[in-house]
């Protein structure tokens, strides 16, 4: 008589693949978690500058970022564009926006939170608060390079 044998894996042998999965998972979300939010940091950079060159049409137009008001009863009639569109990560909004200048201002939220608002302004300049202490005067974060 031939005696059964099971071929398959031992309890060992799937508690050492499990553990292997679970420790590459934990070095690989970390990295992943980074791209993600350099991706959504990205993908809000070029919404400024998309947000800037419109402001640029309306002063090539009209001579000056904010247009005059031809509606006293429609506050948004200033707005460039009116209004800014919502976003899921970044809460957008136009800083100093006058006449002749204007600093648009990207603040992340949700997961996003803690990696430093970007800004742009109508002189070009880039700057990413990447520490998020609240101000762009530490070495490096007067541009967008390393987003």
């Amino acid at each position: 008589m031939k005696a059964n044998t099971f071929r398959g894996f031992t309890l060992i042998e799937l508690l050492l693949v499990v553990a292997v999965i679970a420790i590459l998972a934990a070095i690989a979300y970390p990295s992943y978690r980074l791209q993600v939010q350099q991706a959504r940091r990205a993908e809000i950079q070029g919404e400024l500058m998309f947000l800037a060159q419109q402001l640029e049409r309306k002063y090539s137009e009209v001579g000056q970022y904010r247009a005059p008001s031809r509606d006293p009863n429609c506050p948004d009639d200033d707005a460039i564009p009116p209004p800014f569109k919502c976003y899921e990560y970044y809460d957008v909004t136009a800083e100093n926006l006058t006449s002749t200048s204007y600093r648009l201002k990207a603040t992340p939220k949700g997961p996003q939170s803690g990696t430093g608002a970007v800004t742009i302004d109508q002189a070009q300049r880039r700057s990413w608060d990447e520490n998020d202490d609240g101000d762009i005067a530490d070495p490096g974060e007067d541009n967008w390079h390393r987003g």
